[in-house]
């Protein structure tokens, strides 16, 4: 093979020289091994590419035809080992990135956006679901990376999970509501209210979130049905009751929801978390991550 490749190299020289003396020249050696090496290939082809006189060096039609072939691939070469590298350094490729509902408000847009202004030729493939499925995803190999809140079934060796922001909880109301023209509400207020709560299968989270942040002040919540974001704002505008969620749910405004400020002593924040496998090798997910990081409030 070593030997084929000398004979390839002295052949592709005196095809672009169109002179022994050049060709020789320009591979460091002498003329007489450059015309051995040049016969020994196209003995090896079977055909003559080059005619030799004592003025002029043509190529054959065979000769020409090898040569821009041989061209071709050394050209095709060259960019696959490029692209190569670019996507080594995370510059190309693919990333495939998902989300639970709660990020795609201002977190996830915000990240990417700064993240496809510097990393043009990635190719982003973009999924929403729960936790749960998200985080089943990535220990498949089915994605690289995803914002997702935290879930008790994390292995360290297995998946990391950094915090990427965090952001209040707020009192979603309906329009009519006796508490609409306020400017805060106190969560004591809440509690002779209709609540609102959260599928605590479809959404473990919040579910516990919100027991926490009535168990932590000592009330008691009247909650009279239990949905999933962002259809959770329906009952709310058709004034089935009231509803405790993170304060970028607020960029959704639906016809009849108002959202005010919660006050209470023990005030938890919702948190969100960016994903990834421990032994990933996708060099594009460490500049998403960043740009997660810069978005997001910790």
């Amino acid at each position: 093979m070593a030997l084929f490749s000398r004979q390839l190299i002295a052949f592709m020289a005196v095809a672009e020289e169109l002179h022994f003396g050049r060709a020789a020249q320009k591979l460091h050696m002498s003329q007489p091994p450059l015309s051995q090496q040049v016969r020994l290939f196209e003995e090896r082809v079977g055909v003559p590419l080059i005619e030799r006189s004592t003025r002029t060096v043509r190529l054959t039609a065979a000769g020409a035809a090898l040569r821009d072939a041989l061209k071709r691939l050394m050209d095709d070469g060259d960019a696959a080992l490029t692209a190569a590298r670019r996507v080594a350094v995370g510059e190309a490729g693919s990333l495939r990135i998902g989300f639970t509902p709660t990020g795609a408000y201002r977190l996830v847009p915000d990240a990417v956006g700064m993240y496809r202004q510097d990393h043009p030729g990635v190719h982003l493939a973009m999924i929403e679901g729960d936790t749960a499925s998200l985080l089943d995803l990535l220990r498949s190999d089915r994605l690289d990376i995803a914002v997702t809140r935290w879930h008790d079934t994390i292995d360290a060796d297995e998946l990391r999970m950094d915090a990427v922001d965090t952001e209040p909880l707020v009192v979603a109301v309906p329009g009519n509501h006796a508490l609409a023209g306020r400017d805060h509400v106190d969560i004591a207020e809440l509690a002779g209210l209709p609540l609102i709560g959260f599928v605590r299968a479809r959404s473990e989270y919040f579910h516990a979130l919100l027991h926490q942040l009535f168990s932590d002040n000592g009330v008691m919540p009247n909650i009279v049905m239990e949905s999933l974001l962002p259809t959770l704002l329906t009952p709310v505008a058709a004034g089935v009751g009231v509803a405790v969620v993170p304060a970028s749910i607020s960029e959704l405004r639906p016809n009849g929801v108002r959202y005010l400020p919660l006050r209470a002593r023990v005030l938890p924040r919702s948190t969100l978390y960016v994903a990834y496998r421990a032994n990933g090798l996708n060099p594009a997910v460490p500049d998403l991550k960043r740009a997660l990081m810069a978005v997001g409030v910790v």
